[in-house]
């Protein structure tokens, strides 16, 4: 029986028809985890590898993270005083503000501040066409529920209507029998919206594939986590956290050499020798000097 059910949920999630794709989860490791991955140091990065997520009740909430950002904020108390004492998030009742401050705070790691935070902070700050990606990159690296749906927005071409039910398939897939019919829905529509909010999809019913143009600090911010996730070398530029942004290794490669000329790499290449040198860049020019031990 058991075999029959893996094989009806692997025949369900290849036949997926809403958009014409197969969906397939491939293991963590192909995506998110590099050879070199250290448990340790992943949840000291602020990367969660299990658990529930945000998007079981929340989208990535964009619009209130931009909203919180605006008011300057850097610390975890002065964070939660804009968005509870002073509604810089804009809700109607202090239980509503509190409660979506919760959801903020957990999803981006506000309070805690790990470093994969501190970076995101300092980034925001001066990159602001690159916000949307860079939110998803920690939306993704800080809840394994969306991160289980990244497959069905990389391998959607351009143009393609991604539906609901191709969400709902990826999720039964990764967590079979985790989640009732009610919460398996509307869990894969904040996921679904959240992709929206990055920018690889348009629509608010019908969900059209679109390409996304990541800025060169957003690729390095990438690359930052793909090497605090056990990338190295030239296997940064074919990990998950490159292909979420619709890179080509060469182009991951062209963006990094460009936020090199702004001091966030260094990237250097000689014969089939790429060396990729994220940590100390990255910690002199943002001003966080724990990014040298991730």
């Amino acid at each position: 029986m058991k075999i029959l059910y893996m094989l009806a949920l692997r025949t369900k999630t290849e036949m997926a028809s809403n958009g014409g794709i197969r969906v397939r989860n491939a293991p963590e490791a192909a995506h998110w985890r590099g050879a070199r991955a250290e448990d340790a140091r992943l949840s000291s990065f602020g990367i969660k590898r299990s658990g529930g997520g945000t998007h079981q009740s929340k989208t990535m909430m964009f619009s209130e993270l931009e909203a919180l950002m605006a008011t300057g904020a850097l610390r975890p108390d002065e964070f939660r005083s804009a968005a509870i004492d002073e509604n810089a998030i804009g809700k109607a009742t202090g239980n509503t503000r509190r409660l979506t401050f919760r959801h903020l705070a957990n999803l981006y790691g506000l309070v805690d501040q790990p470093e994969l935070t501190k970076a995101f902070v300092k980034l925001w700050k001066s990159d602001i066409q690159g916000r949307r990606l860079q939110a998803l990159l920690v939306a993704l690296a800080r809840d394994p529920l969306l991160r289980e749906t990244a497959d069905v927005a990389m391998t959607g071409s351009v143009g393609q209507s991604l539906q609901r039910p191709l969400f709902e398939d990826a999720l039964v897939t990764a967590f079979p029998g985790r989640f009732s019919e009610k919460m398996l829905r509307s869990l894969a529509q904040n996921c679904a919206s959240s992709w929206t909010q990055s920018g690889h999809l348009k629509g608010a019913i019908k969900k059209i594939r679109q390409r996304v143009s990541p800025t060169p600090p957003t690729v390095a911010f990438a690359a930052l986590i793909a090497t605090a996730s056990g990338f190295g070398g030239p296997a940064i530029l074919n990990s998950g956290w490159m292909k979420v942004l619709d890179l080509a290794p060469e182009q991951a490669l062209d963006a990094l050499r460009r936020a090199e000329s702004i001091g966030l790499v260094r990237v250097r290449a000689a014969g089939d020798v790429t060396e990729i040198s994220i940590r100390h860049p990255m910690a002199v020019a943002l001003g966080v000097p724990g990014l040298e031990d991730v």
